[in-house]
């Protein structure tokens, strides 16, 4: 590790002063036109100028497969295509800062490549990711840019070969041009840190826009990307995908490559992350899992799970477990709301034969509590240690979840066993749970409230679990806050004063105004293929209605 000898305040004005310089004058947008007293920044892309109209429409009305049909019929260049999405990156990163590193040159420069191959070549079969923009959380290493984590001890290092799933996306055709922001430590949902500070959520720039790969969902929010790469060991992809609207899937732990930055320590494996797609569409997220696990990932990454693609779902009629809650903290009333509409039109779907069978998720606040235990064995001293190297403090969102409280030794051996024995007795009775119900996937929140306040996101349970127990599993966007959705009396809360807390932090529309409202699908542990089969024909229940 090189010496840092620099103060964070100096490395972080440095940073931000190379990262402007980035972005051509002619795609900067008037300060003046920014926020306009508004808390939804959504529609500024296509207003404030910076885009040809031309470029509007390859950037606001396709997703990541209809762009490629367009690439592949000649319709749009892929230069045409990357330069329009640089520029509302540019555009996105100006509204709610949600970019690490910007290598916009590099990347039009690939698509000049890119075109001329295919000229020369007009008959080759294209690759499944040819020309298609993707954009990717800041953890994933891109030659010769940095991989910092938004910690200042990391700035100025720039990474001396790809991360696995970079060289296998470039291999595939893809296009790279940014990474994004994440949460000092990469342990809280609020996308905040002392390099690049804090990505605010497009829609209502008062919440969070979720973490730890939050600029990654409000860059994909305002269509500055259609799709991008994040991990997920607690929440990382679903909690972003349902503050920002959007599609988030996380994959079993080792089907897709993960290597990059890790802040954890080194040969510590007690929860296995995972990375996995953030979309505007389910079929894209659909296409990227298919893509990667048809690519022989063996060839890039040793500790791969290499398993064919089988696409099959268990039952010919569709059997949905419905959970209401996870029996530690109750749904806010949106988020009740949203997922009586989900259920609502997937049993009014005319083209699905559906079952739904009411469940009851067994012990999570006791496999909730053993995740947490699982995050917290090494303590935090190696985490501190880079933090406080450069002179940083912690930021709001890490200082709340008492980090600094946990800085204590290593725990036992006997106590990492100890938890190993009772996650495999979990396995087991959730194994029962769709064996004995005959489930194909789980339907329930991904949190139990939308985005909230900066600041505030406390837990992870609803996505946390299925960290624990490596069960694959996808958010859904099925609405938004509405006038409608009343706060109401804190006795609602069903499960205790944490429970309450929690509870309280909805206020009502006016504060929450325009925060998506979305569903978890989940499925069984490596049976990816079903749950993205499956979660298809429930995303066409929901947001195709008759």
């Amino acid at each position: 590790m090189p010496t840092v000898s620099k103060d964070y305040k100096v490395l972080a004005a440095e940073k931000i002063s190379k990262q402007r310089s980035k972005i051509p004058e002619a795609w900067l947008i008037p300060s003046s036109v920014i926020y306009q007293n508004v808390t939804n920044v959504m529609d500024v892309p296509v207003t404030c100028g910076v885009l040809t109209d031309v470029e509007c429409d390859i950037t606001s009305n396709y997703d990541a497969s209809a762009l490629r049909e367009k690439i592949t019929k000649g319709i749009f260049s892929v230069e045409q295509i990357i330069i329009a999405f640089c520029k509302r990156a540019a555009i996105a990163h100006q509204l709610v800062n949600c970019l690490t590193e910007i290598f916009f040159d590099k990347a039009i420069e690939r698509a000049r490549d890119l075109d001329a191959q295919r000229r020369a070549n007009p008959r080759d079969l294209l690759p499944p990711l040819f020309g298609i923009p993707i954009s990717l959380k800041d953890s994933f290493h891109v030659k010769g840019e940095d991989t910092s984590l938004g910690l200042a001890c990391y700035v100025n290092q720039p990474a001396e070969e790809n991360s696995s799933l970079v060289s296998l996306l470039l291999d595939l055709g893809a296009v790279l041009y940014c990474k994004t922001n994440v949460p000092q430590s990469l342990m809280t949902a609020d996308s905040d840190n002392n390099v690049f500070g804090r990505t605010l959520n497009p829609r209502n720039i008062g919440l969070t826009a979720g973490g730890s790969t939050g600029g990654e969902g409000a860059l994909i929010a305002l269509r500055g990307s259609i799709l991008g790469v994040g991990t997920d060991i607690g929440g990382s992809i679903r909690i972003p995908s349902l503050c920002n609207g959007l599609y988030g899937y996380k994959p079993s732990a080792g089907l897709i490559p993960l290597d990059g930055r890790d802040i954890r320590v080194p040969g510590t494996a007690g929860i296995l992350p995972s990375a996995g797609p953030m979309a505007t569409s389910i079929r894209d997220c659909r296409h990227f899992i298919d893509t990667i696990l048809r690519a022989e990932t063996w060839k890039y990454d040793t500790t791969i799970i290499s398993l064919p693609w089988v696409n099959l779902i268990q039952n010919e009629r569709l059997r949905i477990g419905f959970v209401e809650n996870d029996g530690v903290f109750t749904p806010s009333p949106p988020i009740r709301r949203g997922l009586k509409v989900a259920i609502d039109r997937i049993r009014q779907s005319s083209d699905e034969d559906i079952e739904i069978i009411p469940l009851q998720l067994p012990n999570v606040k006791q496999h909730y509590q053993d995740l947490v235990a699982y995050w917290s064995l090494p303590g935090t001293d190696y985490l501190l240690e880079q933090i406080t190297r450069t002179g940083e403090p912690l930021v709001p969102s890490l200082a709340m979840i008492g980090i600094g409280l946990l800085s204590s030794p290593a725990r036992s051996l006997q106590h990492f066993f100890d938890l190993n024995v009772r996650r495999a007795a979990a396995a087991k009775t959730y194994r029962d749970l769709f064996r004995d119900n005959n489930l194909d996937v789980i339907l329930m929140p991904p949190a139990p409230h939308t985005a909230v306040p900066l600041d505030t996101w406390s837990t992870a349970s609803y996505t946390g679990l299925w960290n624990y127990l490596d069960y694959p599993a996808v958010v859904i966007p099925v609405d938004q806050v509405r006038q409608e959705d009343f706060a109401d009396d804190l006795s609602n809360a069903e499960f205790g004063a944490e429970d309450a807390k929690v509870y309280g932090l909805y206020t009502g529309p006016d504060v929450y105004k325009d925060a998506p409202i979305g569903v978890q699908v989940v499925g069984y542990r490596h049976k990816d293929e079903a749950l993205v089969k499956c979660a298809t024909i429930i995303d066409r229940a929901i947001n195709m209605p008759d």
